[in-house]
């Protein structure tokens, strides 16, 4: 399969009316003209507009941020879309991301998938090279078919939790794939959902950590 990328089936996720958001989107919109991306711009569900059932430990603002994903995945269902691209409003595409993500469209063309994850919690066990994920968290960037949201449904259809813990768990199906150096990062501020500088800062850390590691500068980012 070659993916085809539209405003039909790719999805940013921001909150609207946010003066924090607004600047983040329009960072956004630079990368996607940058890589000639055309964009549906997926309004962000907040506290007050939950619809659905979420396990209690989340906080009010994390279930908003997983509502966010659920409702592109019934969007897909009730619009029969057949794969989407799901990006969250502070994610920074690696330069050569289309031609690394082209390495396994042959692969997808012969075998029923679930999810691409280009956006990912840790390292894999091989460089620069498509692998089965496996407990890879983060949902600020990543493809998913028709069927990894059909499986997701079925699993969650009584309680949902925080959207990159629920991916993880369509992970041991075998089916989904990620790759290392990360296709996308976060940008590692501005956070709406967690506003902890500490966190924040954590978390950035251990991306440059980890690119440094394997020698991977983060000038491949746009």
């Amino acid at each position: 399969m070659k993916f085809c990328f539209n405003d039909k089936n790719t999805f940013c996720i921001t909150i609207e009316n946010n003066v924090v958001s607004e600047e983040r989107y329009k960072r956004m919109l630079k990368r996607f003209e940058h890589f000639g991306l055309s964009v549906c711009k997926w309004p962000a569900s907040t506290p007050n507009t939950l619809t659905d059932n979420f396990a209690d430990y989340l906080n009010k603002n994390q279930m908003a941020c997983s509502q966010s994903h659920v409702n592109i995945w019934k969007h897909m269902i009730n619009n029969n879309i057949e794969y989407a691209f799901i990006l969250e409003d502070d994610a920074r595409f690696d330069k050569n991301w289309m031609e690394k993500l082209s390495e396994i469209e042959n692969y997808l063309c012969e075998n029923n998938w679930h999810m691409i994850m280009l956006n990912c919690s840790e390292s894999t066990c091989e460089l620069n090279k498509w692998v089965v994920a496996i407990e890879q968290y983060l949902s600020a960037g990543y493809i998913i078919s028709l069927q990894g949201v059909r499986e997701l449904m079925k699993i969650y259809k009584d309680c949902f939790h925080s959207s990159d813990w629920m991916t993880t768990r369509i992970q041991y199906l075998n089916k989904s794939y990620c790759y290392f150096p990360w296709l996308i990062i976060q940008e590692g501020k501005d956070s709406l959902i967690d506003p902890s500088d500490e966190h924040i800062n954590a978390d950035r850390n251990k991306v440059l950590q980890l690119l440094r590691q394997y020698n991977y500068d983060i000038k491949n980012y746009i």
